[in-house]
């Protein structure tokens, strides 16, 4: 079920045993989530191994105990990354719904440790299954970057593929605040799609919102008073930070603005989980996505090196 990886993700020890996770921080490559075509189970699969591959070319790897000056101070002062790489999942084609199952199974024991899982997902289906495992154990607020608001209920009587993911999230009864950041153009979104989320209480806060008004004052008006999770579909940024995606669409966040918003959460440890979507290695240029996703990720192991442990539920 879970496929080690080498290298490992900034050189971090490796496990196969999620209940057995000791450091604060989880990696995790998850190759796809439901489709409606056979080629999304390949589009985005090997993401993860390129985020890895991007530490290493980096020097990231090399230059741990070095000053990260995103942060204001050095990396890993010991040394020694705060995560454990479990690999990746693996996905079996011929049965590609079990990898929801699979997911849970990796996924739970980590929530339930307090464990803040990190996921480089394929397409955008997958943010649900790292939403589930907080079901009946924390409320959450959910974090949205992405050029859609993927709140379609189905397409062609699929309600779990790509276009779904915030639709399917709003259904957790765990879920409270629902935010889309960076929405912009046209999508899969109609009318009825737009009705519904603002029904729902969802916010939606469109690219232009950013750009005139700040990341930080979007990023100062999220609640802290719970935890969230990020879902972090990665054409929600420009496509000259992220060109290594399926939707290209001019107008999107700057790494600056997007890191904004993530690390206002890590900087007052509210984040319990994210996972990074829709990243297309086969259309990336010179592994720009992949080096924006491994920096993103870094200020957050920087920023909250020990996350709020939540008490498991009864």
């Amino acid at each position: 079920m879970l496929s080690p990886s080498s290298p490992s993700f900034l050189g971090a020890e490796t496990g196969a045993d999620p209940a057995g996770v000791k450091t604060p921080y989880a990696f995790l490559g998850i190759p796809y989530g439901p489709s409606y075509e056979a080629w999304e189970l390949s589009a985005a699969a090997d993401g993860a191994d390129k985020v890895r591959a991007s530490a290493v070319a980096h020097a990231y790897t090399r230059f741990l105990t070095h000053w990260n000056f995103d942060i204001g101070e050095p990396q890993f002062e010991d040394g020694k990354p705060n995560l454990t790489d479990l690999g990746n999942l693996t996905g079996n084609v011929r049965d590609p719904e079990r990898i929801v199952e699979d997911a849970a199974s990796v996924l739970g024991p980590l929530v339930r440790a307090g464990v803040v899982p990190v996921v480089i997902g394929g397409m955008d289906s997958v943010p649900p299954m790292l939403v589930a495992p907080f079901e009946g154990r924390e409320e959450i607020n959910i974090l949205q970057i992405d050029a859609h608001i993927d709140f379609r209920d189905e397409i062609n009587g699929r309600r779990d593929g790509f276009s779904s993911p915030m639709r399917r999230i709003r259904d957790f009864s765990c879920v409270r605040d629902l935010v889309h950041v960076g929405t912009r153009s046209i999508g899969s979104a109609r009318r009825e799609e737009v009705e519904a989320a603002l029904r729902a209480g969802n916010r939606i806060v469109t690219a232009w919102d950013v750009h005139e008004n700040g990341a930080k004052s979007v990023a100062e008006s999220l609640d802290l008073s719970r935890r969230w999770v990020v879902c972090l579909d990665c054409d929600g940024m420009d496509p000259s930070v992220a060109p290594g995606v399926g939707a290209i669409e001019p107008g999107g966040l700057t790494f600056i603005q997007t890191s904004i918003l993530l690390n206002q959460l890590a900087r007052n440890n509210r984040l319990a989980g994210i996972v990074f979507t829709e990243f297309q290695p086969a259309r990336d240029v010179n592994g720009a996505t992949a080096h924006a996703i491994t920096r993103m990720i870094l200020n957050i192991l920087g920023l909250q090196r020990q996350p709020r442990h939540v008490d498991a539920k009864s």
